[in-house]
């Protein structure tokens, strides 16, 4: 192709990158526009379609600049690196809509929690290291320190970030393994599938684990760039210093995680030193990782031992052994099944959810166990030789994890297996980014001197599109996948503060499910986790919320739960008929209300009787 051709192909390039780019500015725009004013049971029904038709656009043409040749000689570097980073734009914008969308809070459960704790140290009722992990809250503090806003805003940020971290050095990663733009490109991509969130125990709401298992991700890449390092004779490197903090860091943000990447770097460890008894050409090439695994190790006992974490694991695990072994636990087996009966209540079924949430994983699962092998059977390939060493050792932590796996699979009433399925969905996106370009590779090499139209990008690039379309359809909670999204309006906030503020103090409260114990958390900043408040037991529709207790007490129902107990859930156990029978019922009455939070005074019958 003539130099003349490349020039006039550059406009077309600067044409469609300025329609991305336009597109995804009018996307936040949009959003940012059309705020929430009250709960969202789906952020995705929610947000205005133009928000999403203008991120699919700019996607589109992410992906087109990136891996569509425009012509014969894709030259344009320039262009296609802007395209990553219009595509790291879009991610932006999804991740970061309950920010732009004005959310006063979002994640339930733990994330309250987190977030009372968050309001602890800020207002100085304990200090940071007094608690078990006290990353996430350091740092929205800090972020409320320096720029101002509400405490609550501020943990949405430290979400945000951790999923920017992700996105970063995932490619990052690959691209040190690898030393190739294409592979970086594809890792981005990958990395915007967003893997390790499941929605099952891995949230995009405050949630320590969550957050730890995407920065691990930038430890990732400092191991890469760790077997990278040129000394020079030189016994500590820059490089060495950053991957010590960074290990560090780790165990601050959630010791668990620090745990199971040290059984992960472990693994390697015994590859590296395996590999340099064996004289291998390059082992000897890359600096020992002994001293930083012995480095995080030490870090993590000095940390963990001044909680209790090894006594409460060793308890926990024993007894689940003890449990499995006996046929008297109820392990994820049980779980699994209990799920597969209430989804065919509501016209659902696993296989349904299993796609919807894990199809993505399971397709970069194969990929990745495909360049596993092909480093296992020792696959001749230049393109594999330049990099087979790294690979390996990718590979050791990710099976070094798997029986980690099964120890939380066969524990009783867990699901934190889900939590090592997050950690080794990093490695697999990592594992996964590199087949894909192996793939490319070979495809390239097996066409004809070059002749013929180069079909590989294209179909690569549809292929990522699909997936990424199934893989963020089911990041955020909604009833798409069964499942309430757990918005925190600015009313039903309000609700619990004004209630907690003028309750009797001798009165306990009550509501659906969990009950307010962690509004209560987050509210008060409570160092020890609430449990004064009760859930209200489904049997409350038939004897009445007044028969059911001794004594009075508050019943609070906001909208959120309304439309998750109707809506999302389908009334699986509470139904729109019983939810209004229960504030029908007798000795029940509405003391406070705003529209998305109800507060009502229960009196108990039997004491009323008595009086």
């Amino acid at each position: 192709m003539s130099s003349q051709s490349a020039v006039d192909d550059d406009p077309i390039r600067k044409l469609v990158l300025a329609i991305g780019f336009l597109a995804v500015s009018a996307s936040a725009f949009v959003a940012h526009t059309n705020p929430a004013t009250g709960y969202e049971l789906s952020i995705y029904t929610m947000t205005p379609w133009a928000v999403w038709a203008g991120l699919l656009v700019a996607l589109s043409v992410s992906l087109a600049v990136a891996f569509v040749p425009f012509s014969r000689a894709h030259r344009h570097q320039w262009s296609r690196s802007i395209a990553l980073v219009l595509g790291g734009l879009v991610m932006a914008v999804f991740v970061g809509l309950p920010i732009v969308r004005g959310y006063r809070f979002y994640g339930h459960y733990d994330a309250l929690t987190h977030l009372g704790w968050a309001r602890g140290i800020s207002e100085g009722t304990f200090l940071p290291f007094e608690l078990f992990y006290p990353g996430i809250h350091t740092v929205t503090v800090l972020i409320n320190a320096t720029v101002g806003i509400a405490l609550s805003r501020s943990m949405l940020f430290v979400v945000f970030f951790a999923v920017l971290l992700f996105c970063l050095f995932v490619p990052l990663c690959v691209g040190v393994i690898v030393r190739d733009w294409n592979a970086v490109a594809i890792a981005a991509f990958s990395a915007f599938l967003l893997l390790p969130i499941t929605t099952i125990s891995m949230n995009l709401s405050a949630h320590a684990m969550s957050q730890a298992v995407l920065f691990s991700s930038v430890l990732l890449y400092l191991f890469a760039k760790y077997l990278r390092t040129d000394r020079d004779g030189r016994s500590i490197s820059a490089v060495g210093v950053t991957f010590a903090l960074g290990s560090a860091a780790v165990v601050l943000y959630h010791p668990q995680l620090a745990a199971h990447l040290l059984v992960a770097f472990v693994a390697i460890g015994l590859v590296q030193f395996l590999a340099r008894r064996a004289d291998h050409d390059r082992a000897s090439e890359h600096p020992a990782l002994y001293g930083q695994v012995l480095f995080l190790a030490v870090v993590f006992l000095v940390w963990s031992s001044n909680y209790g974490f090894f006594a409460g694991t060793a308890e926990y695990f024993l007894g689940s052994v003890i449990e499995f072994v006996l046929g008297t636990g109820g392990g994820a087996g049980d779980t699994v099944a209990t799920q597969g009966t209430s989804l065919a209540s509501i016209g659902g079924s696993l296989s349904e959810i299993f796609f919807k949430l894990f199809f993505p994983s399971l397709v970069f699962s194969l990929l990745a166990g495909g360049l596993v092998f092909a480093v296992a059977g020792r696959l001749s390939s230049q393109w594999l030789d330049r990099f087979r060493l790294e690979t390996t050792y990718l590979a050791a932590g990710l099976v070094a994890l798997g029986p980690v796996f099964v120890a939380y699979f066969l524990a009783s009433g867990s699901k934190m297996y889900f939590r090592v399925f997050g950690l080794m969905m990093v490695f697999v996106t990592v594992l996964g980014a590199i087949a894909i370009h192996g793939l490319l590779t070979l495809l390239s090499a097996r066409r004809s001197g070059g002749r013929g139209p180069p079909v590989g990008r294209p179909l690569m690039a549809v292929a990522v599109a699909v997936l990424l379309v199934l893989s963020l359809l089911a990041v955020f909670p909604s009833p798409y996948i069964y499942k309430a999204s757990p918005h925190v309006s600015e009313q039903e906030l309000h609700g619990y503060e004004s209630a907690f503020a003028t309750q009797q103090s001798d009165l306990a409260f009550v509501g659906l499910r969990n009950g307010p114990n962690r509004y209560d958390d987050a509210i008060n900043g409570n160092e020890q986790r609430m449990h004064a408040h009760d859930g209200l037991p489904p049997s409350v529709i038939e004897d009445g919320v007044s028969n059911e207790y001794e004594g009075d007490r508050y019943l609070a129902l906001t909208r959120s739960d309304y439309e998750r107990e109707v809506i999302a859930y389908q009334g699986l156990r509470y139904s729109e008929r019983e939810l209004d029978r229960i504030t029908a019922s007798p000795n029940v009455n509405r003391v406070q209300s705003n529209g998305e939070f109800t507060l009502y005074y229960v009196t108990s019958s039997g004491e009323s009787e008595a009086a």
